[in-house]
């Protein structure tokens, strides 16, 4: 069997742009007419795509507003080898994503991804003209490391799949930054680049995607994936006007295995709260 992993966000989705930001908001109605009928071509494409090359077991997560029990991509919609991660309401509990895919997985494909967030423009970490940048929730976080690479979305979803072979990062151009510092073999495939002023339809993105997606897994022989090893460090630096709980904007924790790590972030990132003036 050949697996292949699909880890959805929407913010890089085709069609969706700066003057659209509400068709990003899960249950609004722009979300519901237009929004997510962008996510699901693009969606759609990959999946058409990995049929065609012989892929026969496509698991999806749908990442984006998690926590939601509703999709963004019409699941109605896919091809029916398709099947979605289970874990309540979409909630980003790596451990289980993990677990419940095979040992080896034949690849795996970021979708829809947008940049993560620096307000430094002078530093290396900074991602200039991108549709949507944030890093899981900006504000309030400001960045967020794992022994020295700087992560956001895409990252926590591909270190969660530690050394299955990244083939390939859709979305935003921007986006491409942070994918290519987790694996310099993927294949990029923007969909929108605002620098360049290029925001095509999902239409037009269709045939590339497709195109790109086959092309991706003719290449996936020998292809390494993200692979970082224990004992993970890791840190996490708020917007200014935020600290945690116990008063500091910034805290570094240990972990044997990265999802004890993504655990604890998330814990902490529980206890986030408005600087006191």
């Amino acid at each position: 069997m050949k697996q292949l992993i699909l880890i959805a966000d929407m913010e890089g989705a085709s069609g969706i742009f700066e003057g659209s930001h509400k068709w990003l908001w899960n249950g609004h109605e722009d979300w519901r007419n237009f929004g997510r009928d962008c996510i699901t071509s693009d969606a759609l494409a990959v999946c058409n795509g990995a049929i065609d090359f012989g892929i026969d077991d496509i698991l999806l997560y749908d990442m984006h507003w998690a926590g939601d029990a509703e999709f963004n991509i019409k699941l109605e919609e896919l091809p029916a080898i398709v099947r979605t991660f289970n874990v309540p309401n979409r909630e980003a509990r790596w451990r289980e994503i993990r677990s419940q895919a095979a040992q080896n997985p034949f690849g795996l494909i970021t979708l829809g991804q947008h940049a993560r967030f620096s307000p430094e423009p002078q530093t290396n970490y900074c991602t200039k003209d991108a549709y949507f940048l944030h890093t899981i929730q900006t504000p309030p976080i400001k960045n967020f490391f794992v022994n020295g690479l700087h992560i956001a979305e895409i990252g926590m979803g591909v270190l969660s799949f530690s050394g299955v072979p990244y083939l390939a990062n859709i979305g935003c151009q921007a986006s491409m930054k942070e994918a290519l510092e987790l694996s310099s073999e993927i294949i990029c495939l923007p969909v929108k680049d605002r620098a360049k002023g290029w925001e095509p339809s999902p239409q037009q993105t269709y045939p590339l995607i497709y195109e790109g997606t086959i092309k991706a897994l003719e290449q996936a022989s020998g292809v390494k994936g993200a692979c970082i090893k224990p004992p993970y460090s890791l840190s996490m630096e708020l917007c200014e006007e935020f600290v945690f709980k116990n008063g500091d904007n910034k805290i570094q924790w240990t972990a044997q295995d990265i999802f004890t790590g993504f655990e604890i972030f998330y814990e902490m990132k529980a206890t986030i709260e408005k600087r006191k003036k």
